[in-house]
């Protein structure tokens, strides 16, 4: 029913833009192959995407969309050129099987954002023109103006991705847009080069343009890529305790699978996330110490584990505010005679929770409610309500527990 409705607003949205694009087809003098090599164009960049900072995949027809209004000059085509090149994105996107249910996310998204631009790009340009100011300093000022409602009106939008998830934080999906300011600069950029350089350079501009933005694309791939090679690391290192018999099969990746999506029902910021992830697949690694007898016979705690798990993660410099979580993640949300503890990070409370519900499903073979159950009867010291909470929304959304 979800997906029918969103489908049904996305395709809405589409005969709208085909509507507009017409429109404006009709009422400007710019020759239709000018037009139409300007929205396959776009059409075509917009369904290449390169990984960004967050993680997620940034399209590349934003780079097109600014170049446009800076190599045409009547406002009637852009208007044509920025309709029908969402209009054949979005004719891609309802063609492939996985994209139809981000159908309103993505496309929508990215329309209203690049009308937004558009809307902004023809705003202060005017306001320029009526003081008199039309050099290349009030072209760029003007580019400035609009990237910044793009970036802003496109980031709130995938913000309401909810329409969609009702697992996911409209405020996390919010700041995980903004995290991809980096790549939004460099696609710009890269748009506002070559529609500077195309009247005086013609196709020379092509590599004006391209040279300066590869390298920027080459650097986020790398990016990611290291980021992906880190990841998979640590989920290797994550096994060693399982490997050993130390912990529970699969324990640490269902253990930071659940934190991840308490994290994001919570709203939490990405980087936090990001840290989360880490602690909650290496929250056991102090049990490889147990291999050691003279411990086994002087006896430990849990206490003892979180600290020498603690230890071992403080090895690599970057991780250390990973070993922080990982240190505390024993603690209790709150001890007797106090309401809670104020220094106990949310990351922390949120891998306790998530780590005592995987032990009570698969470790005692509790059912989902059952072990739930558990955790809330633990909420008076041990378990933050708060966390306990979205734990069991998370549940009842992946239909592990009834409403």
């Amino acid at each position: 029913m979800a997906e029918y409705q969103v489908n049904r607003l996305s395709l809405t949205v589409w005969f709208a833009t085909i509507g507009l694009g017409v429109a404006a087809l009709l009422h400007t003098s710019e020759p239709i192959l000018t037009i139409l090599v300007g929205a396959v164009s776009i059409s075509v960049a917009q369904i290449v995407t390169v990984p960004a900072p967050s993680g997620e995949r940034l399209p590349l027809g934003v780079g097109v969309a600014v170049a446009v209004p800076l190599i045409v000059d009547d406002v009637g085509a852009v208007v044509a050129i920025y309709a029908l090149g969402m209009a054949g994105s979005w004719v891609v996107f309802a063609f492939r099987r996985q994209e139809r249910v981000m159908l309103l996310s993505r496309f929508v998204s990215e329309a209203l954002a690049l009308a937004a631009f558009g809307g902004v790009f023809y705003g202060v340009e005017a306001i320029f023109h009526a003081n008199g100011q039309r050099g290349d300093w009030a072209q760029l000022l003007t580019v400035a103006a609009a990237g910044i409602a793009w970036y802003v009106v496109r980031a709130f939008l995938r913000s309401l991705v909810g329409f969609e998830r009702d697992d996911i934080s409209a405020r996390y999906l919010w700041l995980l847009a903004l995290e991809d300011w980096t790549a939004v600069v460099s696609l710009f950029v890269a748009g506002a080069l070559f529609g500077f350089a195309w009247p005086v350079m013609g196709i020379w501009a092509i590599p004006v343009a391209v040279m300066p933005y590869a390298f920027s694309h080459l650097a986020f791939v790398r990016y990611h890529s290291t980021k992906v090679t880190y990841g998979q690391t640590i989920r290797a290192l994550a096994q060693i305790p399982e490997v050993a018999g130390l912990a529970p099969s699969g324990h640490s990746a269902r253990t930071s699978d659940l934190s991840l999506a308490v994290a994001r029902e919570l709203g939490m910021h990405p980087h936090e996330v990001a840290e989360l992830e880490y602690a909650s697949l290496v929250h056991d690694i102090g049990r490889i110490t147990l291999n050691e007898p003279a411990i086994l016979r002087a006896g430990y705690t849990d206490e003892d584990i979180a600290r020498w798990g603690a230890q071992i993660v403080a090895e690599a410099p970057h991780l250390e505010r990973v070993a922080e979580l990982v240190r505390d993640q024993h603690r209790p949300y709150r001890r007797a005679g106090q309401e809670r503890d104020p220094q106990l990070p949310l990351a922390t409370k949120i891998i306790k929770v998530a780590s005592a519900y995987d032990q009570g499903r698969y470790e005692l073979g509790l059912p989902a409610v059952d072990a739930l159950e558990q955790i809330h009867r633990g909420s008076a010291y041990d378990f933050d309500p708060e966390v306990a909470a979205s734990l069991r929304r998370v549940l009842v959304h992946r239909g592990e527990v009834n409403a």
